[in-house]
């Protein structure tokens, strides 16, 4: 079987590369197949998030496009304009920390289906009211990020005394909501109380943390060093996927198991959520984040001659067959190959692996030895989510951020897993290769055109060309083997 898979991939990649570098020059065909290969990269930090929840957990989740924007666009924040992730992100560790407070209380009692229900409405009301009249146009306003005019932070920011209310009040929304979620008849210990208790106390001190230092950490942010900032902005990114990964299987899709149905109208309706909540913060209108410095360099050395020579002069391009090629796409596939390796050894060179492996095929019997299975499957969604925040960083410099930025990486992600099969990381990384490069050909097609044997100009393409090449090659790989490369019937 695995012989097999390997021949088809091999065949279909000739057959792509063929047609897809044929006719065109060396440093033309090399500049196609890195773009190819950087689009691969990203489409892998998405799709592998994606095959890695449905292949170990059986949840198809449409929302993953979102966390990949949701990443970006966290990252883009803390990157230009930090006062508005110190001025909320507080509240929203006040309500985890209120969750996880309550949880001591509710975990006591049998709290029946319409109390439940009745919970999660009063913790909604709640909230609202917390964040009613915050001030986000205003933090909002502030260099690149501004939407209108440059607010300074003395005026956007709320007092001291404002904001505490506001905690306090989010503090409540959170122990209202550990009420909803809190599970039927679970039996509470003293040691996971004291766990309760300490994460509690951990989370609200630092949420207090960052309120009272709100404006000492814009400045400290703000007069990093331009890569120690994209660096911070690359893990906020991360770890805001994994937060809001880790979040939704915790309390919107974990009591769904039995119900797949309703897990898919539960991710599409977030889909629509999440793209609603940037366009009211940020506005319908997109931005870029500056490239690093590292990779932005310029002068009379540049481009560089090659990769050994670029560490000395961190040039913007380096030299590929005599055709520059940016050096942050090359940064792109690097990510792309490191997480690729990583994600590997985590699941079959790990314990942490061998947990989710396990709990996959018998949870019943991994709960016996004393595992948490449900804690573990946690952790696999915030993995797959992380990976998507971390993607949507990357991202940033290249493309941009943009509320439409979901659609289109979820699209492009599912097209990635079904040519190489859910559930499969190999697959994914074979499909994400294979997606790129038909993208990276289609779009040469809409910008140069093809030349065809016999004819003395190039044919121009039309730019539905290249999302038609993505559907072809699925098509192509589906008709030889309908449960993709990887796939294995059921």
């Amino acid at each position: 079987m695995v012989n097999r898979n390997l021949i088809l991939t091999l065949l279909v990649l000739v057959l792509l590369l063929a047609l897809a570098l044929g006719g065109l020059g060396a440093s033309t065909a090399a500049s196609v197949l890195l773009s190819g290969i950087t689009l691969g990269a990203l489409y892998f930090l998405v799709a592998s998030g994606v095959s890695l929840i449905f292949g170990l957990m059986d949840v198809l989740n449409f929302a993953h496009g979102s966390l990949f924007m949701l990443g970006a666009y966290a990252g883009w924040t803390i990157y230009t304009n930090p006062r508005l992730i110190l001025n909320t992100a507080p509240l929203a560790l006040i309500v985890i920390a209120g969750a996880a407070f309550g949880g001591i209380f509710a975990a006591r009692f049998a709290v029946p289906r319409w109390a439940r229900w009745l919970a999660a409405l009063i913790a909604i009301a709640i909230l609202v009211l917390a964040v009613r009249g915050l001030p986000v146009d205003k933090l909002v306003a502030m260099g690149a990020t501004m939407t209108g005019k440059v607010i300074p932070t003395s005026q956007a920011e709320e007092p001291i005394g404002a904001m505490l209310v506001r905690v306090g009040i989010a503090f409540v929304a959170g122990l209202a909501a550990s009420f909803a979620m809190s599970p039927r008849g679970r039996a509470e210990t003293p040691s996971s109380t004291r766990r309760a208790l300490a994460t509690a106390v951990v989370i609200a001190a630092a949420a207090l943390a960052i309120l009272l230092l709100r404006d000492a950490g814009e400045q400290a942010i703000l007069g990093m060093e331009n890569n120690a900032r994209f660096v911070l902005a690359l893990g906020f990114g991360a770890a805001t996927g994994a937060l809001i990964g880790a979040l939704m299987e915790w309390g919107l899709i974990r009591p769904l198991y039995a119900r797949p149905i309703y897990q898919i109208l539960l991710t599409l309706g977030l889909v629509f959520v999440f793209d609603q909540v940037i366009r009211l913060i940020y506005g319908p209108a997109g931005a870029f984040m500056d490239i690093p410095s590292l990779f932005a360099g310029s002068g009379n050395n540049c481009p560089s001659p090659d990769l050994f020579a670029w560490f000395s002069q961190h040039c913007d391009s380096i030299l590929v067959l005599g055709r520059p090629f940016p050096s942050y796409r090359l940064f792109i596939i690097a990510i792309g190959v490191v997480m690729l390796v990583a994600v590997a050894l985590i699941l079959q060179r790990s314990r942490l692996g061998m947990i989710i492996r396990a709990g996959v095929q018998d949870s019943e019997m991994v709960e016996a030895l004393g595992i948490n299975v449900r804690r573990v499957f946690t952790l696999v969604f915030a993995l797959g989510a992380g990976l998507a925040g971390l993607g949507g960083v990357v991202a940033a410099p290249f493309l941009g951020v943009y509320p439409e930025m979901a659609m289109e990486f979820l699209l492009q992600a599912f097209i990635v897993v079904v040519i190489g099969g859910l559930g499969s990381i190999p697959g994914a990384a074979v499909g994400a290769l294979l997606v790129g490069l038909a993208r990276a050909y289609g779009d040469n097609i809409v910008l140069a055109g093809i030349q065809l044997p016999g004819m003395t100009s190039a044919i121009s393409g039309s730019p539905a060309i290249a999302r038609a090449s993505t559907v072809l090659i699925m098509a192509i790989v589906l008709l030889i083997k309908p449960t993709g490369i990887f796939g294995k019937k059921e």
